[in-house]
């Protein structure tokens, strides 16, 4: 699973929408600790921020029923016992806010000059979803 996640998230689409200024793909990888979801065409991952919320990332290509999948998964998260969702994501990336909206979730915060892309400062959105 180490190398699909991998090959995924060094995926020219997947690294043009979270990359940032300093950062190389290589940075972006797999981790034992995170909880994957894997599909054909991509994975949904959950990386733990405490014992009752999870951050959540979504990198799936070319994918028609992406909603579908992310609130399937989160459904499973919940019966794990999941009570919070954290999604950060990069001001720029107008598809995953659309997306985390689409599955409920809601602004719950901004981080300022958080990133800078291709030179110019950007905030995070933190999206909270239950």
């Amino acid at each position: 699973m180490k190398d699909f996640v991998n090959s995924i998230m060094h995926n020219d689409r997947v690294w043009n929408s979270v990359r940032i200024d300093g950062v190389e793909k290589e940075q972006f990888c797999y981790r034992d600790s995170d909880i994957y979801f894997t599909y054909p065409y991509g994975f949904v991952m959950f990386r733990s921020s405490t014992p009752i919320m999870k951050e959540i990332h979504v990198c799936l290509l070319k994918c028609k029923n992406t909603q579908e999948i992310v609130e399937n998964c989160l459904q499973v998260m919940r019966y794990r016992g999941v009570k919070k969702f954290l999604a950060p994501i990069g001001d720029w990336n107008k598809s995953a806010l659309k997306l985390s909206m689409a599955c409920g979730f809601k602004e719950e915060g901004r981080i300022t000059n958080a990133f800078t892309r291709d030179g110019k400062s950007h905030s995070m959105i933190l999206m909270g979803g239950l």
